[in-house]
């Protein structure tokens, strides 16, 4: 989208006028009003299916055995007896109806009265004409816990268990989370999935075994309260990292947006709450299950909303930040939401719902009133210690668990009162990084995968298994895409904003993920929503989160919505600067002082070129870590800025830009192709410059850039190149191995330092040695470059290392089947053992400067194949 266009979205939403904005509420207020009444209304007689489920004793003579277990979601049974017999039936008026496997694949027609209640049960009737009875023996296990047979085990036998539940679901959440990734998904989307395989509907149909053994049901119970300590940990981050900026610099049009984007979807699921109670609702009174379906519906995940929008570079398009701020409160929202819910469901009356919900009210106020005061003393301690001191922490997370006790204590959400700790941090830059990155790794890479697996083991597909459910499943899918996409996008458009841009805003608006399945769990827990209901609405959550890349894909096709990373190039640029450039850009900050001490003689070469300093920083881990990326790309911006100075005062052109970046090799290909770049130079991390094809960043930008690609591998220390540190190039005369003379040749004559040339001495299969091809190659060095070289012969072997002991710098071409065969172990044992600083370089698709034209003898040790060093 063009600038103009951007401005012209920014002003029509700002030009909202308060009569209209008070017309848009009113509409809003009277649809909620209206659906509310109706539903509640209209359901105040309804009554769910009686309770069933759990195992009974039957009667002797059954075809169906003497043992049986009942299933229920609603009026939807599942009977499974011994040795494959059971069937699917449905409980309406009292009976049990339908047909059912008696054994030896013959059917038998099946009416049983249901009778009494609790642990009184009782269903009599007929199996296939013959009288039947049973009587309720135990309850079913709760959702997710596995049939197996209890186990008792020794302390440190379920410690080693649990340590295994864990590595699994931990191994298994990087693994699908990388591969989602791939696929331009959010990668906690591929940790959800990944909890939803190791449960019923994959791993418990294909080997329940395994499954049995890795998830028992004493361990369960274990993954299950560290998954709840993880989200509240979870919850409290995602309050901290709320910004308040994202909501005051687009307040009155956010504010309506995200409460048409809640109201619209209630509305709509008050009404469907209707037919779904008949059907699918456990024993549970009409109203808190009302409320929480338009609550189900009415959630938008804004820490999985804010990662796509980071790796979609959306943030700073008015469509990105109107979605962004729209979704912070919708989030806060939601909470206040579920706090409700929750205090009606666990309320045994209006009256007690009404004081839960003042309780609810005052907690918060004295967080705000009391509780933050105190907190403030927090960033006292950070700006006197530069770190937040080990008391504090301890402080902080005490703070977290009381806040969520209190919560649970009051009647609601336990979640709610760590989120509410999260939202009255002090907002201090620095503190909140600290305190993040304390707390993140363990929480987002151990805790939060905990509860998907378990989220995962109380979802099972195979639940939903007739038509109908189906049906059903789709029903609440499309409430919830028409509830939330056409409520944000109607109210976008409402707002002044045009039709692409608003429904933009919508698909935004209708990612639900994490937060749907906080909310799916409490709900299930707190017996509002059928195991079959819940598994619907799980789907229906995995639906809406996957579908907005492919919808923001369809709706901006090319990315105008996004901000190209050569934009940021663009923004940094001035007048007068050489046209051509050296892009410099460490994979982090500890290589930046050694990647300047080698670009800038490059930069003051003939013709002379600007050096573009680029820092990409990795987005958090942490899904809704956008305050923590900006605090990052504040820090990079700071220290790059720093080096241009001196370099400006040195007269070196020079750009210096930091961004976000969640794909840092495609990104570095990218602006390495859109601008006039002449050399890329990165540092290599030593695990990809191994023996093995480069890998990673490294691998991607040596294959796919277009320019010259120079690669450092850097010891301890800094760069020197002077006269008592020569650079050092191994030649053989490949085009690779021109490249890297030709930047050693301009290194070497900035730094006023020897130039050697390294090459093999006789002895090899043809007899010759390398001086013919040196002297070619010094004499073409010095009449391009005015650098006089030192050839030096050595022979194959260690020859090689110790010829480089005394260098500043090795520069070394890669080999011609590099992307076959990688550096080939001549090159690996330089980069792993040679004392200097290594740098490897690859000539780009344009001819170089010092690459002679007639093709020159090339000797074998300088192919990947062959080695100096002996077997």
């Amino acid at each position: 989208m063009a600038p103009t266009a951007d401005r012209k979205m920014d002003e029509a939403a700002r030009g909202a006028s308060g009569a209209r904005l008070i017309a848009g509420y009113a509409f809003l207020a009277a649809a909620v009003a209206a659906a509310a009444v109706f539903s509640i209304h209209a359901g105040r007689d309804e009554h769910p299916a009686p309770d069933v489920a759990g195992f009974y004793q039957l009667a002797p003579g059954s075809c169906l055995g003497r043992k049986l277990r009942v299933e229920q979601s609603g009026q939807f049974v599942k009977l499974v007896g011994a040795r494959g017999v059971g069937g699917k039936v449905r409980l309406r008026g009292g009976r049990l109806r339908g047909d059912v496997e008696c054994g030896a694949g013959s059917a038998a027609a099946i009416d049983l009265r249901v009778s009494g209640s609790g642990d009184g049960r009782r269903l009599a009737g007929t199996v296939g004409g013959d009288r039947a009875a049973a009587t309720f023996s135990s309850p079913l296990l709760a959702p997710g816990a596995t049939t197996a047979p209890a186990k008792k085990r020794s302390g440190e036998e379920t410690f080693g268990r649990l340590m295994l539940a864990i590595a699994t679901v931990i191994l298994a959440a990087r693994l699908l989370g990388a591969v989602l990734g791939k696929l331009a998904q959010p990668r906690v989307m591929g940790e959800v999935l990944a909890g939803i395989l190791l449960g019923p509907t994959v791993l418990g149909a294909l080997l329940p075994e395994v499954k049995d053994y890795l998830f028992p049901g004493d361990i369960v119970t274990l993954l299950g309260g560290a998954s709840q300590i993880g989200l509240a940990f979870y919850l409290f981050l995602v309050g901290m990292e709320l910004d308040p900026r994202l909501i005051r610099e687009r307040l009155r049009q956010a504010v309506y947006i995200s409460n048409a984007s809640v109201a619209v979807p209630m509305s709509l699921g008050l009404i469907v709450a209707l037919p779904v109670y008949r059907l699918l609702a456990p024993n549970v009174d009409y109203l808190p299950f009302a409320l929480f379906m338009g609550v189900s519906m009415s959630i938008t995940a804004f820490p999985v909303l804010a990662r796509i929008l980071v790796e979609r570079r959306m943030l700073r398009h008015p469509v990105g930040a109107m979605a962004m701020a729209s979704a912070a409160i919708d989030d806060v929202t939601a909470w206040g939401l579920l706090a409700l819910a929750t205090a009606v469901a666990g309320s045994g009356s209006g009256l007690h719902a009404l004081v839960v919900v003042g309780l609810a009210g005052a907690f918060t106020a004295g967080m705000i009133l009391i509780a933050r005061p105190l907190l403030g003393r927090v960033s006292t301690a950070y700006d006197e210690a530069g770190q937040v001191p080990a008391f504090w922490i301890g402080a902080i997370v005490v703070g977290v668990l009381l806040s969520a006790y209190v919560a649970q204590q009051i009647g609601i959400a336990a979640i709610f009162g760590a989120f509410v700790m999260g939202l009255i941090m002090p907002r201090h830059a620095g503190l909140t990084g600290d305190v993040s990155r304390r707390l993140e790794d363990f929480v987002v890479t151990v805790l939060l995968p905990l509860f998907f697996v378990v989220t995962g083991l109380r979802t099972d597909i195979g639940a939903v298994d007739r038509p109908l459910l189906w049906l059903l499943a789709l029903l609440l899918l499309g409430v919830a895409v028409i509830g939330k996409w056409v409520g944000a996008m109607a109210a976008a458009r409402f707002m002044g904003i045009r039709q692409r841009e608003a429904s933009a805003i919508g698909a935004l608006m209708n990612t639900r993920g994490l937060a749907e399945l906080i909310v799916l769990n409490i709900g299930l827990e707190l017996g509002l929503i059928s195991p079959a209901l819940f598994t619907m609405l799980v789907v229906m959550a995995l639906v809406t989160t996957f579908a907005a890349g492919p919808a923001l894909r369809l709706l901006d096709p090319k990315g105008q919505f996004s901000e190209a990373p050569e934009d940021e190039l663009r923004r940094a640029a001035e007048p007068g600067v050489p046209e051509r450039s050296i892009l410099v850009a460490p994979l982090d900050d500890r290589s930046l002082d050694a990647l300047l001490a080698l670009a800038e003689p490059l930069a003051r070469s003939e013709p002379p070129r600007e050096l573009i300093l680029l820092r990409l920083v990795t987005p958090a881990r942490l899904a809704a870590g956008v305050r923590s990326d900006d605090r990052e790309i504040q820090r990079a911006t700071a220290e790059l800025s720093q080096r241009r100075a001196l370099l400006e005062e040195r007269s070196v052109r020079t750009r210096a830009v930091a961004f976000t970046s969640p794909n840092v090799g495609a990104d570095l290909v990218r602006l390495a192709s859109e601008q006039e770049v002449d050399l890329l130079l990165m540092n290599g991390r030593r695990p990809l410059i191994g023996e093995g094809v480069p890998r990673g960043e490294v691998g991607e930008v040596l294959s796919e850039a277009p320019c010259d690609v120079a690669v450092l591998v850097e010891r301890a220390g800094a760069v020197v190149v002077d006269e008592e540190h020569p650079v050092l190039v191994p030649f053989g005369g490949a085009e690779h191995d021109w490249a890297a003379l030709e930047l050693a040749a301009w290194i070497a004559s900035a730094r006023q330092a020897p130039l050697r040339l390294l090459g093999a001495a006789s002895g090899g299969e043809d007899g010759r040695d390398a001086s013919r091809l040196l002297a070619n190659a010094s004499l073409v060095v010095q009449q391009l470059a005015g650098v006089v070289t030192e050839p030096v012969l050595v022979a194959p072997g260690p020859e090689v290392i110790r010829a480089g002991e005394r260098a500043g710098l090795l520069v070394i071409g890669l080999p011609e089947r590099w992307r076959e065969q990688g550096l080939g172990p001549v090159r690996s044992e330089i980069a792993k053992s040679a004392p200097a600083p290594t740098l490897f370089v690859r000539r780009g698709r344009r001819p170089g400067a010092l690459a002679p034209k007639q093709e020159m003898t090339r000797f074998r040790w300088s192919s990947s194949g062959q080695t100096m060093f002996g077997s």
